[in-house]
């Protein structure tokens, strides 16, 4: 394969003319990888001849390249981040090209150069993804999009609570979240919070992080000289600054007891009063809040407050946890590699099936945030060992005994027809019931935490296979 059986016409010259006059910088390659055209863009730019190139491998002089994936999977890549040589950053699109038989000829590539866009950004860092989200932020009230575009599912269940949220977002009600560490409950309350239309601001406390003593300082703010080592000016409380907007109360099962009734009080009343102040300062706060605790359990061993529980409890919305969202799971962690990738300045990755198969049966008990952990730490170790994609040994070794516990489980299936699915799962389901069951001595709310479904269906389960 050569040049000639892609240029072979007359208009060759005036073709060759246009594509070496184009700013960005233009690569076309035959079946073989072998270079037959190099524009003057590229010449420039990667300081290499044309001379020099054509008729070469062009793997030879780019080993990063993204057109041998064109012509091996035969699939076109739009605005990919690509980093052909070490130093240098490009944004890059690239296509197979084929004959008028249909038949693979080669593969056409157009870069755009970032390489001063990704050194800016790594040295702005945090401050940079700090003004980017803050930029995004704002374009999506000013274009009256909704916040809720930021959370990233499309499960039925998932999108169920979305949209549960955005209706009761314009209410004045207060909101209890629940859910499992990690599920994302305050991007929730933020989103809450921004569709809700209020003008003052989200502040966020979490109430299992400051310790008691400082807690009602923290939410009602303090006078000059309330107590020693008291600011000068005094201090602004968490109501006072969340005036007119939202309060959002993290792990309100770890809130202090004493300061339960003054909390109630202010929420009853529309009143704060500043430590070292007998000033009653006027507020208009909605509350959500969130747990992942019974708070009712709480409430039974005196350890909340009934009144100021059902306060917070005005409306309850419960988040599903990651492994109840199904092709959610690799939605994030395709996302989450993505950005992963942009910010430290590496190849675009992909997940191998093998790995997305594991990563759908993983109970993922840290939720979101352990999925995010995962693919990040993958990500690096696939990049050491140049990999183009995350593979099961770039993955955490306890997530190889999950697979083998899967492996295990799969074999008490044997001597089922597996034609028929649903007799091979309802006798895999059947087992998985009664080792549950053994493993917590009959205790149905343990069989039913280690199966990770609601005790409801573990009894409707046991009516329907009789054990």
């Amino acid at each position: 394969m050569n040049g000639e059986l892609i240029f072979n016409n007359k208009d060759k010259g005036v073709f060759e003319f246009v594509l070496d006059n184009i700013p960005d910088y233009i690569t076309i390659v035959d079946a073989n990888c072998k270079t037959i055209f190099f524009n003057k863009s590229c010449e420039k730019y990667y300081n290499i001849s044309k001379e020099e190139i054509i008729g070469e491998d062009i793997r030879d002089f780019f080993p990063n390249s993204l057109l041998p994936k064109v012509i091996e999977q035969q699939k076109s890549y739009d605005n990919i981040y690509n980093s052909p040589r070490e130093n240098s950053y490009t944004v890059i699109s690239a296509v197979p090209l084929y004959d008028s038989e249909g038949r693979l000829i080669g593969g056409l590539a157009r870069d755009r150069d970032i390489t001063e866009l990704v050194k800016l950004s790594n040295v702005l860092n945090k401050t940079q993804a700090s003004l980017s989200k803050l930029e995004k932020k704002y374009s999506l009230i000013e274009n009256g999009q909704s916040y809720f575009s930021n959370i990233i599912g499309r499960n039925p269940l998932f999108m169920q609570t979305i949209t549960l949220c955005k209706n009761v977002s314009r209410t004045p009600m207060n909101i209890l979240l629940k859910g499992e560490s990690g599920t994302g409950k305050e991007l929730f309350a933020k989103a809450i919070h921004y569709e809700s239309g209020r003008e003052g601001n989200f502040v966020a406390i979490n109430c299992s992080a400051i310790p008691s003593e400082l807690f009602e300082s923290e939410l009602f703010g303090y006078e000059e000289g309330a107590f020693t080592g008291a600011k000068k000016d005094g201090k602004i409380g968490k109501f006072e600054e969340a005036n007119g907007g939202t309060l959002f109360l993290d792990e309100i099962g770890d809130m202090p007891m004493e300061l339960q009734p003054k909390i109630l009080r202010a929420l009853e009343e529309g009143f704060i009063t500043r430590i070292g102040s007998n000033v009653k300062r006027p507020i208009n706060v909605r509350i959500i809040s969130a747990t992942n605790k019974d708070v009712k359990s709480l409430i039974h061993a005196d350890k909340f407050r009934r009144d100021l529980y059902y306060r917070l409890d005005a409306f309850q919305i419960e988040i599903p946890p990651l492994r109840q969202r199904g092709n959610d799971i690799i939605l994030l962690a395709n996302t989450f590699l993505q950005q992963f990738c942009m910010e430290q300045g590496m190849n675009i990755l992909e997940l191998s099936r093998e790995v997305e198969e594991m990563l759908l049966n993983q109970p993922w008990e840290g939720n979101v945030r352990e999925l995010r952990n995962v693919i990040q730490r993958s990500a690096i170790f696939a990049f050491q060992g140049q990999s183009d994609k995350i593979r099961i040994k770039h993955l955490p070794d306890s997530m190889t005994t999950v697979k083998n516990s899967i492996n295990n489980l799969k074999s008490d299936i044997e001597g089922v027809d597996l034609l028929n699915l649903e007799s091979a799962v309802e006798k895999l389901e059947k087992e998985m019931i009664q080792k549950a069951l053994a493993q917590s001595n009959n205790n149905m709310s343990k069989a039913a935490k280690l199966l990770q479904i609601p005790r409801t269906t573990l009894y409707y389960k046991i009516e329907k296979y009789k054990i």
